[in-house]
């Protein structure tokens, strides 16, 4: 896989666990929450 697709992907995950996070101490902004949202989507999270 392209180094950049990689690197791109990795960013996008950790950022998708770092909103999880935030999400569970109920301090995610409301631009947070949808943008969290969308990654879910993006990346085939399943609730």
């Amino acid at each position: 896989m392209n180094k950049e697709v990689l690197e791109s992907i990795n960013f996008l995950v950790k950022e998708f666990k770092r909103l999880k996070k935030k999400k569970e101490i109920k301090t995610l902004s409301k631009t947070e929450e949808e943008t969290l949202k969308q990654l879910s989507s993006f990346l085939g999270e399943q609730k």
